[in-house]
C-alpha cells in the first residue's frame, strides 16, 4: 500500500519542486538594477573633459553639470582629452 502512495506522489512532487525552482529563479533574475555611480566628464571652454560629475549608465535624462540642463553635459572619459558617450542623471 504505501509503494503505491509512493509511486503516485512521486511525479506530483518533482513537479512541485520543478516549478518552485523555476519561480525562485525567474524571481531572484527580477530584482531591481543597481544604479551604480560612473564618473562622468565636461568640457570647459579650452579644457576638455575637466570637470568630474557623478552619473549613471542607466538610461534617462542626460546628465550635467550641478543637474543644471544648460551647464555642460557629461560624457565618459574615452582617451586622455575625448569624451564623447553620453551619461544619465543617477536615480
Amino acid at each position: 500500500m504505501k509503494s503505491i502512495i509512493v509511486k503516485k506522489m512521486m511525479p506530483i512532487a518533482v513537479f512541485v519542486l520543478g516549478i518552485l525552482g523555476a519561480v525562485a529563479t525567474t524571481s531572484m533574475q527580477s530584482t531591481a538594477e543597481v544604479d551604480a555611480t560612473v564618473i562622468g566628464y565636461a568640457s570647459e571652454p579650452g579644457e576638455p573633459c575637466s570637470v568630474e560629475v557623478p552619473c549613471s549608465e542607466n538610461i534617462g535624462q542626460y546628465c550635467h553639470v550641478d543637474d543644471d540642463d544648460s551647464k555642460p553635459q557629461a560624457f565618459i572619459l574615452d582617451g586622455p582629452t575625448t569624451c564623447v558617450r553620453p551619461l544619465y542623471r543617477p536615480n
